[in-house]
């Protein structure tokens, strides 16, 4: 990702405020590289953009085209990744809230499995 790219990106990570970390554990993706991405430091590659737009809460192809990369490498995925759209919705409120939210959170949805 040039650092045009990446100060986009930047700019959205603090709109929508979820943390580096958040972003990692909603993408399964590693924090050092939510951070290089951040960066500008390593260059995107569709299933990591892909990965990390539920996250953001933004279509995979607006990364894509932020990135410079084409649409079409939009990765189709079943599955695991059904629901992949909520569960970042769920991260990136979740990662405002206060550490006892969180826990209430994690207690009320470990109770809804059960």
């Amino acid at each position: 990702m040039n650092h045009d790219a990446a100060s986009i990106l930047r700019g959205l990570v603090a709109n929508r405020r979820p943390t580096p970390r958040a972003i990692s554990r909603a993408s399964g993706r590693a924090e050092s590289t939510i951070r290089q991405l951040l960066s500008g430091a390593v260059p995107p590659e569709a299933d990591v953009l892909h990965d990390i737009a539920p996250a953001l809460q933004m279509p995979v192809a607006d990364l894509l085209v932020i990135a410079g990369l084409p649409v079409a490498d939009v990765p189709a995925r079943e599955g695991a990744y059904a629901a992949s759209q909520e569960i970042g919705s769920l991260v990136a409120v979740a990662s405002r809230l206060s550490p006892q939210q969180v826990r209430q959170l994690i207690t009320h949805a470990e109770d809804q499995v059960e």
